[in-house]
């Protein structure tokens, strides 16, 4: 198991946990099968229901915060036959290791309370979403998506833990190094957003205009999605370029938000 330090600015970056170790978790095979099932309804005809319940539960799902996937990614130290003692985590020589690691020390205090807390409440809800069970036809989404956040929750907290339970040894990776050695990096201070972006909010009557489609795009500074593709490659990690994408997509749209809602408030 490795934590990799990937950087988006150069100031900020997103954690991944990769992962082979065997688990002996059912609720981790279940929801694998779970998984496989939900990305089904993606190959149904555009206009089907399916499909429309699929995009919007993968819109719902990239609006969770990327913090949370990396934690929920990192194994139930239960599960784990033989649990490591020692995790690497690996960044690029570009980053401070001693910010990564005060960043990763403090993402550990304050999510542990936080995912604990809202597992309870994910756990509380889902008896009255069962009541939404009407139509046998139709899908229960309420409680599908209770049943998601519950999991979610549960998951993120159990990484947590398995975190402060190992010792983290940080280092530089020269095989990250040689990938983003053409990549420009610039702050999230400094960076320059395509006009497109400000045109939307200034569009937008709620401050919450649809950017995804502008912000999914290389921008000068900013971690090339090319690179992204690159680095999950190199690591035979495909989970990897979707959880880099939608951290950099975060991230993009947050300073998008903060510079430009004020203006059409």
């Amino acid at each position: 198991m490795r934590i990799f330090a990937i950087p988006i600015f150069r100031n900020k970056w997103a954690y991944y946990c990769h992962s082979t170790l065997p688990t002996n978790s059912r609720l981790t095979q279940a929801v694998d099968w779970s998984n496989k099932k939900w990305e089904q309804l993606g190959d149904a005809e555009p206009t089907t229901w399916k499909r429309k319940i699929y995009d919007r539960g993968n819109n719902l799902m990239n609006q969770i915060d990327y913090q949370e996937w990396f934690l929920k990614s990192i194994p139930r130290k239960e599960d784990i036959e033989y649990p490591p003692e020692k995790v690497s985590v690996l960044y690029a020589s570009s980053l401070d290791s001693l910010e990564i690691e005060k960043d990763l020390l403090h993402l550990i205090k304050e999510r542990e309370p936080y995912h604990k807390k809202y597992m309870y409440y994910s756990a509380y809800w889902v008896p009255i979403a069962c009541t939404f069970a009407i139509v046998p036809i139709i899908p229960n989404i309420p409680l599908a998506y209770n049943l998601f956040r519950l999991y979610s929750h549960y998951k993120a907290y159990h990484g947590v833990r398995h975190l402060k339970s190992v010792s983290l040894n940080y280092a530089a990776s020269p095989e990250l190094d040689q990938i983003l050695q053409n990549q420009n990096f610039t702050t999230t201070e400094q960076v320059t957003l395509p006009h497109e972006v400000e045109q939307r909010f200034i569009k937008s009557s709620n401050n919450k205009p649809n950017i995804q489609d502008v912000l999914h795009q290389d921008i000068p500074g900013v971690l090339d999605l090319e690179n992204i593709m690159l680095i999950s490659r190199y690591y035979n990690s495909p989970g990897m370029e979707t959880e880099l994408k939608r951290a950099r997509y975060q991230m993009l749209a947050q300073i998008a938000k903060k510079r430009f809602a004020k203006q059409n408030q």
